[in-house]
């Protein structure tokens, strides 16, 4: 749903890409440190046992839940440099680059 929503809202750097973006950068985040709330019903004992919030119970999901946040985080990356936003060029650090001292020019 997110690709698509990416998708149709276009290349230009306007407000409704931009807060698509956003919410492609930011939920990534916010899902994975919310990560053994969102299992919590899946594990096996009560949800307020300490098995429960435990990394080790339903180990394989939730890799399979931090690959494809990642994926989603790698998909918002991809669309600001599409869209411009990430400094990956050599003119993006002109600001930062020092030169020497020139060089002295004899004529004769």
């Amino acid at each position: 749903m997110q690709a698509f929503m990416l998708y149709m809202s276009g290349g230009g750097v306007q407000i409704f890409s931009m807060g698509i973006v956003a919410m492609l950068l930011f939920s990534p985040f916010k899902n994975i440190s919310a990560m053994n709330t969102a299992f919590a019903p899946f594990a096996p004992g009560p949800p307020s046992s300490p098995s429960a919030k435990s990394f080790t119970t339903l180990p394989l999901q939730k890799l399979a839940y931090l690959a494809c946040n990642i994926l989603t985080l790698a998909l918002g990356l991809w669309k600001c440099r599409s869209m411009g936003l990430l400094p990956t060029g050599t003119g993006d650090w002109l600001a930062f680059e020092s030169r020497g001292p020139a060089p002295e020019i004899s004529l004769f």
